[in-house]
């Protein structure tokens, strides 16, 4: 529909001026009453009486090549901007290019994964494990691994004004650096160690004699990845001899660990904080298993695609 003339405006808007009604003027005009009490409205706000202009709706350049735009993300969803733009052969902005795989749904995402899954004999040994993992008890898992931490951990995104740089001070080359164990059961983290250093298989046999095996249960099932460090022989014994079981993961498979989720929120904790000592790393270590809730710690758990709860007839990998 066509705007009122300006003229139009001008003589209602006097009219109002000296005392007409919005009714009056409606029915003098041959206009709508919302009409009126909007065009008063505005010179009220804003102090203009022009017609708002009009915004128009333009075909974006891009959308006849849709359909070739989401064929080249998915034959190379990595694939850069500059690199879409080239193959499009299309001459357009990287704003415009960015605004059409925005409007196709394509968000920013990717997630690293070992490679050597795709090996037929890892994919054998993965494909067993997720076919029976969902007979087991989740109240006997007990998962067991480990992960670094230092003294110069810090946030890795912070905020500042456009144009200026944000820098973090944290030690570059007299950091410490602490190995931290621990078990992950549905209830809680367990049986936490922490390290002055790397870990190895000494180390191990030891944190397993001394620090899980007196926390472990009968019918309990120890889970944990094939490094070297924990295929002692001397784990496994402590292990069945407090009555549990010991079952390694299938290789190149964080992904079947819950408790690799745990250790990513315990790093985003540790960075908020910042410590710069090891007596200050280590103590925030031991505050920070209050933060893992049963709950929390059950949900890592199913997410891996172990039950969340105990289902009948459970079985043993």
């Amino acid at each position: 529909m066509q705007a009122y003339s300006k003229d139009l405006r001008v003589r209602i808007l006097a009219d109002v001026d000296r005392g007409a009604s919005t009714r009056a003027l409606a029915t003098k005009y041959q206009v709508s009453e919302s009409w009126v009490r909007r065009l008063k409205q505005r010179r009220r706000e804003t102090g203009e009486t022009t017609a708002r202009k009009r915004r128009v709706f333009r075909i974006p350049i891009l959308a006849p090549h849709y359909e070739r735009l989401r064929q080249l993300v998915a034959a190379e969803p990595d694939a850069t901007l500059e690199e879409l733009r080239e193959r499009l052969k299309v001459v357009v902005s990287l704003g415009a290019l960015w605004n059409a795989v925005h409007r196709l749904g394509l968000t920013v995402k990717k997630k690293i994964r070992a490679a050597e899954q795709d090996r037929p004999d890892v994919k054998a040994r993965r494909d067993d494990w997720r076919q029976h993992q969902s007979q087991l008890d989740p109240d006997q898992l007990v998962f067991v691994d480990e992960t670094w931490a230092s003294t110069n951990m810090t946030r890795k995104y912070g905020r500042s004004l456009k144009g200026q740089r944000l820098v973090g001070a944290v030690p570059h080359g007299h950091w410490k650096t602490t190995t931290f164990v621990a078990a992950l059961r549905s209830d809680g983290l367990t049986a936490p160690i922490v390290i002055d250093g790397a870990m190895n298989g000494d180390l191990f046999v030891a944190y397993v004699e001394q620090q899980l095996a007196p926390t472990l249960r009968p019918g309990d099932l120890v889970v944990m990845d094939n490094l070297s460090a924990h295929k002692r022989a001397a784990v496994k014994t402590a292990i069945e001899a407090a009555g549990a079981e010991l079952r390694y993961l299938p290789p190149y498979s964080p992904d079947l660990n819950p408790i690799e989720l745990a250790f990513a929120k315990l790093k985003h904790l540790l960075r908020s904080t910042g410590q710069r000592t090891v007596e200050g790393l280590w103590t925030f270590l031991g505050q920070a298993l209050d933060a893992f809730t049963a709950t929390e710690c059950r949900n890592y758990i199913r997410h891996c695609g172990y039950p969340a709860t105990a289902t009948p007839n459970v079985k043993a990998l």
